[in-house]
């Protein structure tokens, strides 16, 4: 029975040493993971890029904006990383805590929010795109490509709208549209033709540049150039009486689109 229960006790501790060993390496696998690699956050408040890199026991965590405005992380340098309690402590006094690293993503908490980030910055952007609108890219065109087929015209019809007296939006889309950037002119698109009914859609695609040349004969202001009409942002001409009053390119502030409701 003494032998038994010895032999109990030194199993015990031989299991006990083996999962010790193995949360080890576990810990450490997390931490081998995560350093000298960039790790990207898309912020669709803005439309930057937030990146954490950890290399040669120096912490590089940019959370740029459009204002080049200094962040809680802009004065941290070093960094220490608890492997048992998962967190990364910077010697500006910040901290974040380590949720899980899976294959290309990296879960932190930070301030008590958590944060993904991706090795690959589209990665990343496709995410919060999901959890902004909660659907995929695929699904997302599919729901709302129906608002440019109510508006689309032949591109012939573009005089008819000219030598109207209204104001009218044209947006030009074209093959090149495929960027999350692009996509979000279909959402615009739906609040545009909430209070107006003088908002029309041209598939680029369908364009010549003979088309334009001639469009170009009827007004100046249309450029000769087909890279105009299918560029990697939807192309908005405002126009009334033969004249084009305002054309711009729909670049929204990450997903924030609102600056062009009334415009």
């Amino acid at each position: 029975m003494k032998n038994k229960g010895l032999v109990l006790i030194i199993v015990s501790l031989i299991i006990f040493i083996i999962v010790s060993i193995l949360y080890f390496f576990s810990l450490k696998k997390t931490y081998v993971n995560l350093e000298n690699k960039k790790w990207y956050h898309y912020n669709n408040n803005n439309g930057y890029f937030e990146i954490i890199e950890l290399k040669n026991n120096t912490i590089i965590y940019n959370i740029p904006d459009n204002s080049n405005k200094t962040t809680e992380y802009t004065f941290c340098n070093g960094y220490k990383y608890n492997m048992n309690k998962k967190r990364i402590y910077f010697d500006c006094g910040k901290e974040i805590f380590i949720q899980s690293i899976k294959n290309n993503k990296l879960t932190i908490e930070s301030n008590g929010k958590e944060v993904s980030f991706f090795k690959n910055a589209e990665d990343s952007k496709n995410h919060e795109f999901k959890l902004y609108f909660d659907l995929t890219k695929e699904e997302y065109i599919n729901k709302k490509k129906q608002a440019l087929e109510i508006i689309k015209i032949d591109k012939e019809k573009i005089y008819n709208v000219l030598n109207d007296n209204e104001y009218s939006k044209v947006i030009f889309i074209g093959n090149r549209c495929e960027t999350i950037e692009c996509l979000l002119v279909y959402d615009l698109v739906e609040k545009w033709i909430s209070f107006s009914k003088n908002i029309y859609y041209i598939d680029s695609n369908d364009i010549s540049k003979k088309f334009i040349e001639k469009l170009n004969k009827n007004n100046s202001s249309f450029i000769v150039d087909l890279n105009e009409y299918n560029d990697l942002y939807p192309t908005i001409y405002v126009i009334s009486s033969n004249k084009v009053i305002d054309k711009y390119k729909i670049k929204c502030n990450g997903f924030n689109c609102s600056m062009y409701y009334n415009k």
